[in-house]
């Protein structure tokens, strides 16, 4: 690829966002293709992925992130090896926010997830808040399990990274594999989700087409269902707010990654508040 083409006028950019030609601009009064290019974006590689930030002046994801690369990498040396296999979508009645909580903690997995505790030793389950991201860690169940079968599975760990604000990567028991999770907000009560299963070949085996349809039709739905519950309930003139059940030893069954979320959620609105307040001061001024 040598220009960037836009798609809707096509005017065409160099590969360094410089305006290159444009149709019908050549008789333009004081249009100079040197004065106009493309906006700036911070992209970077982390992990085996790309992520871009539209604020080209932010700290970087690495910077930010502090020891989550060495973690993944820690437990999944072989992630740059892994291609992309295979996409789940949902579209869920539910504030993105309120799916996210749900996400964070495995509190109500005893309940509502009876085949996922058996995929997973609850026992083992282990749950740390960092400064922008969590870590959720388990072994696999070390019986026959309800959920799909891992007697063959070379992957005996169920790890989780949730980073903020809406992207999740996860590690079941099977073949080496990483999911992407993104959690997109399409509303107040919409939100977007997508699973991408990057595994070791463009197609699934026998053990991943048998996990992909567990989270699908099993661990999903049952999700799904709880979030859009919880929803409808906090449109009510009844809800109120409820209580954050915590175990200082951050077992699954613990509600601290909900409560370290919502605080990174209140500190971005502050931040928010803040720069909006010293807008208006300005325009109050002049």
């Amino acid at each position: 690829m040598r220009r960037i083409v836009c798609p809707y006028h096509a005017w065409r950019y160099r590969l360094d966002g410089q305006l290159a030609g444009a149709p019908h601009t050549a008789d333009l009064k004081d249009f100079a293709t040197s004065e106009i290019r493309l906006c700036e974006v911070k992209v970077e590689e982390f992990c085996g992925f790309i992520f871009v930030n539209l604020n080209s002046s932010a700290p970087s994801l690495r910077e930010l992130a502090g020891t989550l690369e060495s973690e993944i990498r820690h437990w999944a040396p072989d992630i740059e090896q892994l291609t992309f296999g295979h996409r789940l979508t949902y579209e869920i009645k539910s504030n993105w926010k309120n799916v996210v909580d749900n996400f964070l903690e495995c509190y109500h997995c005893p309940v509502a997830h009876k085949d996922f505790c058996t995929l997973v030793d609850m026992n083992t389950y282990k749950v740390t808040t960092y400064g922008i991201y969590s870590s959720h860690m388990a072994e696999a169940g070390r019986a026959e399990n309800s959920a799909y079968d891992t007697s063959t599975a070379k992957v005996r760990t169920h790890a989780v990274w949730w980073l903020w604000p809406n992207t999740c990567l996860m590690r079941y028991p099977g073949r080496s594999s990483m999911i992407v999770l993104h959690i997109i907000p399409l509303g107040a009560d919409r939100t977007l989700e997508t699973y991408d299963f990057f595994l070791e070949t463009p197609e699934p085996d026998e053990l991943e087409r048998k996990a992909i349809h567990y989270l699908d039709t099993v661990l999903q739905a049952e999700d799904i269902a709880l979030v859009e519950k919880v929803q409808r309930g906090m449109s009510t003139p009844a809800f109120t707010q409820g209580r954050i059940v915590n175990d200082p030893q951050g077992s699954g069954k613990s509600e601290h990654a909900l409560h370290h979320f919502q605080g990174l959620v209140l500190a971005a609105y502050d931040r928010a508040s803040r720069v909006l307040r010293q807008d208006v001061a300005r325009v109050d001024v002049a």
